[in-house]
């Protein structure tokens, strides 16, 4: 699997580190294969078009891409949170889609679906 050369804010972080290699608006491309070491263990990266989500869960990649041009027009909140050994806070969307409910007789109601990271809030030292 191949991460296309972009400009991205996001992170990588590898099996052998104590903590991410962060980039902010910086140029990465990156080759995944799972039989490398070190390997990616968590990722998220943004190019302002593209968002990619990067797990390595039971010696196996799952890499989820989102186009957020696929996504307009869907209801979503924007969530923050603490970025872990980072000077950044995480920017995600957590977008909702409609459903139909048997427990509501069969109208349709909003569940969460995709968490799309969307880059950085730069933590302010107070």
């Amino acid at each position: 699997m191949k991460i296309e050369k972009s400009t991205y804010q996001g992170y990588l972080w590898y099996s052998n580190a104590q903590e991410p290699e962060v980039y902010n608006n910086e140029e990465c491309e990156l080759e995944i294969d799972e039989k490398t070491n070190p390997f990616v263990i968590e990722g998220q990266l943004f190019d302002s078009k593209v968002s990619i989500n990067i797990r390595y869960v039971d010696g196996e990649y799952i890499v989820k891409k989102y186009s957020l041009s696929g996504l307009e027009g869907l209801e979503y909140k924007q969530q923050t949170f603490f970025g872990n050994r980072m000077d950044y806070n995480l920017v995600f969307r957590q977008y909702w889609r409609e459903f139909e409910d048997e427990e509501c007789e069969g109208m349709k109601v909003l569940r969460p679906a995709e968490l799309v990271f969307v880059g950085f809030e730069y933590i302010k030292e107070e």
